[in-house]
């Protein structure tokens, strides 16, 4: 089954042959490469991956866009609203950590729910919110470069929106 995925600039810009770290999380792209699945875009993620310019981005974007797997996503109504619940939150200083990965969170909603990252900062300050405000839907995230969360393993099962890494479920680390 083809998925789309919200996948951070962070993830491209990490994924090297150098230390143990970046090798996860280069094996994970080079396993959704050969996959099926897709990305999500939004006009901010996009402009993120192209602030981080090499070789290996041009090369993923690339084959993306010839092999059709990149979906352009919008601005919608049905998340609007996020923004204004943001605001909502008392602790300010989270308000402006949120806003600045928000739209990591509205792609994934107005996708299939994946949102692929290394920032778990920006998954606490997420959490948070989903804690603070009730109605927004479940999102699955997966950081490839934390090994107890089994990235590759999760890219190839088949049922993949898994309670356990929701992110209202996150504890700030992955067991």
């Amino acid at each position: 089954m083809e998925e789309c995925f919200i996948i951070d600039a962070c993830v491209i810009t990490s994924a090297s042959p150098k230390t143990p770290v970046s090798k996860r999380v280069a094996a994970f792209l080079e396993i959704f490469l050969e996959s099926k699945n897709k990305i999500g875009l939004t006009k901010a993620l996009e402009k993120e991956w192209l602030r981080h310019p090499s070789t290996y981005t041009t090369k993923v974007l690339g084959l993306l866009k010839n092999q059709r797997r990149i979906i352009k996503i919008s601005d919608h109504e049905t998340v609007e609203d996020l923004r204004i619940k943001i605001h909502n939150i008392k602790d300010k200083q989270r308000v402006v950590a949120i806003l600045k990965d928000i739209h990591l969170l509205e792609a994934a909603i107005l996708t299939d729910k994946f949102i692929i990252s290394l920032d778990n900062k920006a998954r606490n300050n997420f959490n948070h919110f989903y804690n603070c405000i009730s109605g927004i839907p479940d999102v699955c995230w997966v950081n490839p470069s934390e090994e107890t969360e089994k990235a590759i393993e999760w890219i190839l099962c088949e049922e993949k929106y898994d309670p356990s890494r929701f992110i209202i479920n996150f504890k700030g680390v992955y067991v």
